[in-house]
């Protein structure tokens, strides 16, 4: 039994009144805000020479639709993870004004991917019961190098799973008031839940912010940046599943996305079908993923 809820969390489907579902108007004008941080990350990183590209459904709405797939819910971006120091130091000197900058550094945030979130704004998901600074956002995955050597790289790979789980089983304790009432909805999910629950409960002397930076940590072990391979331990593949060649992820091209040219991986392509296999193919309704949603707030309302 797999012990990964990442895509587990975008395909449940609640009926419970509680959970907010962004579609129509609202979804829009959700993604309209997601847009306007976007401008501001990318000015970021032209002004500072860091390399930034969509990703995830992010990089599949570029391609298939040429902006937002209809019923996506968030952004998501790749930034080099030797220049995550400079590019959150960077943003935090140009617009901390704007937004909270969470990182594994930022107490009580706990992920090891960095996340944009406005100021004035709530956009409260299921790890964000307990902080204040849970604004809209933009989710910023972090690309790590993989040693050539396989015997390394095995090594280095299971390490990054081991901690991540360490982090993700952390977090269901956290949140476990949450977790149990998903498992009273959906008993399919309730033997993964309450293991992870209970190991999250035998690490909890380790705070979260040390968790969190533990993973951090052994996600960035390889410091090689010519290495052949690249990797993106937090992606909903993980470490194995997300290994690509560092000349078709580390190198961009444009794309449209809503009327901006943003970068995109430069074989965009290939790493469309790694992730998602035939990625032209729309999904059917029931396959659509979205997100947990407790509460939402436009800076006007």
């Amino acid at each position: 039994m797999g012990l990964s809820t990442v895509s587990l969390f975008k395909k449940i489907k609640f009926s419970d009144e509680k959970y907010i579902r962004l579609e129509g108007d609202l979804l829009r004008r959700y993604q309209q805000s997601l847009l306007t941080i976007m401008e501001d990350i990318v000015s970021v990183c032209e002004e500072e020479n860091i390399y930034y590209s969509l990703s995830g459904g992010s990089a599949l709405g570029a391609i298939r639709h040429k902006g937002f797939i209809p019923w996506d819910d968030d952004m998501d971006i790749f930034i080099l993870g030797r220049q995550r120091e400079l590019f959150l130091q960077s943003f935090e000197k140009k617009f901390g004004d704007r937004y909270w900058i969470h990182s594994a550094h930022t107490h009580g945030y706990g992920m090891a991917i960095g996340r944009i979130r406005k100021k004035g704004t709530i956009l409260r998901g299921r790890e964000d019961m307990d902080t204040e600074e849970s604004g809209f956002f933009i989710d910023i995955f972090w690309i790590e190098n993989a040693p050539d050597s396989k015997i390394l790289r095995f090594i280095h790979g299971t390490m990054c799973m081991g901690v991540g789980l360490m982090l993700s089983c952390r977090n269901f304790y956290k949140n476990r008031i949450l977790m149990r009432e998903i498992m009273r909805e959906h008993r399919e999910v309730r033997t993964t839940f309450r293991i992870k629950i209970f190991l999250g409960f035998l690490i909890s002397f380790l705070s979260l912010k040390k968790s969190t930076e533990i993973t951090e940590a052994v996600y960035s072990l390889c410091k090689n940046n010519d290495t052949k391979f690249v990797t993106v331990p937090s992606g909903r593949k993980h470490y194995f599943g997300e290994l690509f060649h560092r000349k078709d992820l580390t190198f961009t091209r444009k794309a449209e996305f809503e009327g901006y040219n943003w970068n995109v991986p430069v074989n965009v392509e290939k790493y469309l079908e790694i992730m998602y296999g035939d990625y032209m193919q729309i999904p059917n309704v029931e396959d659509r993923e979205s997100h947990i949603i407790l509460e939402i707030k436009f800076p006007d309302s």
